[in-house]
């Protein structure tokens, strides 16, 4: 599940750099530094819920973050703010080590959990369900290239990915490059005026099942004709 108000902490006020008109930037969102990601990347969820539980460990100079929700949901969010986005392609690999299985209607707020989420807040407001979003999902029954809105408000849009419990191979690592501003065009008919902040989540609370995934090598490839801020 990702309620609207999963969106709502995010604030702007970070330490700002420009880029130069030299090209596209190529980021490196969780580094290889674990401690240095713990400071970076912070938890967001609901008091009531039991939270995702998430380690992190470095392998092959770059950092590997493991979910596991058991009935629980929490997602961890780092803000990276991208004015006036003309470039945003976003790069990760991910795969799926116990997945969500059953009758599940994951276009529904019972059925509103995947094993595996990658998120990305555009604009935001202090209304929740107007803040807008995209989730990159791993489903575990609707198809490969599904696109529909959450069951919690139209402004955040579920594009799936990858579909099946385990994937084709279960525990073998999926790469993934999604040029989101095509993606932001396709679905809200305007181009994005700004990139708030990227998300991970492993969520099964809806469902009441166990999930287990894990997430490395997230960048950003980027270039903005306004400032891009970061911690």
């Amino acid at each position: 599940m990702i309620r609207a108000g999963f969106l709502l902490g995010i604030s702007v006020g970070l330490s700002g750099f420009s880029f130069g008109a030299e090209g596209i930037q190529r980021l490196d969102l969780f580094g290889s530094d674990p401690d240095r990601f713990e400071q970076l990347w912070r938890k967001q969820g609901f008091p009531l819920i039991a939270p995702t539980q998430y380690e992190t460990r470095a392998e092959d100079g770059g950092i590997v973050v493991t979910g596991h929700s058991a009935k629980a949901n929490r997602g961890l969010l780092r803000e990276w703010v991208i004015d006036q986005p003309t470039v945003a392609r976003l790069q990760w690999q991910w795969r799926v080590i116990d997945g969500l299985t059953g009758e599940i209607d994951e276009r529904t707020k019972a059925g509103d959990d995947f094993t595996a989420r990658v998120l990305v807040v555009f604009e935001t407001a202090l209304i929740p369900t107007r803040t807008r979003a995209i989730n990159y999902l791993w489903s575990a029954r609707e198809p490969t290239g599904s696109v529909f809105p959450s069951p919690y408000t139209r402004q955040v849009a579920h594009i799936v990915l990858q579909s099946g419990a385990a994937g084709a191979v279960p525990g073998v690592w999926r790469a993934e490059e999604r040029d989101v501003l095509a993606d932001y065009e396709a679905y809200f008919g305007e181009p994005a005026s700004v990139i708030s902040a990227v998300a991970i989540m492993v969520d099964a609370d809806n469902t009441k099942q166990t999930a287990t995934a894990e997430f490395k090598a997230l960048f950003w490839e980027i270039k903005a004709a306004g400032d891009v801020s970061c911690p």
